[in-house]
C-alpha cells in the first residue's frame, strides 16, 4: 500500500513524549488561515521553484511538455500542461525545483522509521503521524501503526478530528497517544478561520475524552487575533471539564511565523506574515486561565523577546 508523504521529520520533541519521528501526510480537509504547513493541504504532489537556489541557466525551459515559462517575476509552472514527469527537477543543476510529496510503501517507511528505534527506546519516544490529516489516509495509517506496534514502537496520532468517528475508532486500536486539536470553541469563528464547522470535531472530542485508552492530550494553537482570546480559552476549558474527563494534558501552543517563506514559494499571500509572537505575559495569563479548568494545562512554543 502506498500514499503521499510530505516529510519525515526526525529528532522531533514537539509531537508527543521523548524523541520522536513525525510523519507528515499530504492532504487536509481544514484550511486553517494560519497553517504552518500549507504545502500539506493538497492531497497531490506539488512542484516549487526556489528562487534563491536558481542560477538562471534556463535549462528547465526545454520542458518536453512546454509547461514552464520564465519572466521578470521568475519561473512559472503551467499546471494544465504538466504531466509531472519531473524532467525539469532532474535537469536543474542547483536543485532549485523541489517536489513536495512522495509515494511511499508502508514497508519502506517502516524501515526508515526503525533506524531511530534506539532513540525512541532511550527517551520514551516513538513515531507520530501528522499532516495534513493522517486520518484521511486511515487504512495506510492503521497498517503503519500496526507494523510499528509489532516492533514495540510507541505510536501517536495528531488529528483535528473532522471526519466520521468510525475512522477514528479504528485508528485508536493502534494508537498509544492521541493529540487532539481543539482550535476554537465558537462554531462560526471556527468556520471563519478553518473553513469548516467544529460540530463534528467536538462530537468526536466528547467520545475520545471519555475513553480509558489511549492517552489523550488536547492541543490548542494560540493564534493572534484568532484563537488567543480569554473567551476562547474559557470556552474550551469549560468544554474539556464537562466532556473530556480522561484527558491527561491540555497544551496551549504559541504561534510562530517561521513558515512565511512557504507561502512565498506557493505564490500566496499570508494574512499572518506580519503578526508578532505572543508576549510571555499574555500566554502565562491564558495558561493560568486554562489551569482553572484542567490541572495539567501547559504551554509551549516561542514568545516575543522583550528588550
Amino acid at each position: 500500500m502506498k500514499t503521499y508523504i510530505l516529510d519525515i521529520q526526525k529528532m522531533s520533541t514537539e509531537d508527543g513524549p521523548g524523541i520522536r519521528t513525525t510523519v507528515f501526510f499530504k492532504g487536509c480537509n481544514l484550511k486553517c488561515k494560519w497553517c504552518q504547513n500549507p504545502e500539506s493541504i493538497p492531497f497531490y504532489r506539488q512542484k516549487y521553484w526556489i528562487k534563491d537556489k536558481c542560477m538562471g541557466c534556463l535549462s528547465c525551459l526545454e520542458c518536453p511538455q512546454k509547461a514552464i515559462s520564465f519572466d521578470e517575476d521568475g519561473l512559472k509552472f503551467e499546471e494544465r500542461l504538466c504531466n509531472f514527469c519531473l524532467w525539469c527537477a532532474e535537469q536543474c543543476p542547483t536543485n532549485a525545483i523541489e517536489v513536495k510529496g512522495r509515494e511511499i510503501e508502508i514497508s519502506e517507511l517502516v524501515n526508515e522509521l526503525l533506524k531511530d528505534k534506539v532513540f525512541y527506546e532511550k527517551s520514551g519516544g516513538g513515531v507520530t503521524l501528522s499532516g495534513g490529516e493522517a486520518a484521511l489516509h486511515w487504512e495506510y495509517a492503521y497498517e503503519l501503526m500496526d507494523e510499528l506496534k509489532k516492533r514495540g514502537i510507541h505510536t501517536a496520532l495528531d488529528t483535528a478530528g473532522c471526519y466520521p468517528y468510525k475512522i477514528l475508532q479504528k485508528l485508536l486500536e493502534k494508537t498509544d497517544l492521541l493529540l487532539y486539536d481543539i482550535k476554537h470553541i465558537d462554531n462560526e469563528k471556527h468556520k471563519e478561520f478553518t473553513d469548516v464547522e467544529n460540530t463534528l470535531i467536538l462530537q468526536n472530542a466528547k467520545r475520545v475524552g471519555s475513553l480509558e485508552k489511549p492517552e489523550v492530550w488536547v492541543r490548542t494553537p494560540i493564534i493572534p487575533d484568532s484563537t488567543d482570546s480569554e473567551e476562547n480559552i474559557k470556552g474550551i476549558g469549560k468544554f474539556i471539564k464537562e466532556n473530556m474527563p480522561n484527558i491527561t494534558k491540555w497544551e496551549l501552543v504559541t504561534f510562530n511565523n517561521l513558515c512565511k517563506n512557504k507561502y512565498q514559494l506557493l505564490n500566496r499571500d499570508w494574512g499572518y506574515e506580519n503578526k508578532e509572537l505572543i508576549q510571555k505575559e499574555k500566554i502565562e495569563k491564558l495558561w493560568a486561565l486554562a489551569k482553572k479548568y484542567h490541572k495539567n494545562a501547559v504551554w509551549s512554543g516561542a514568545t516575543k523577546l522583550e528588550v
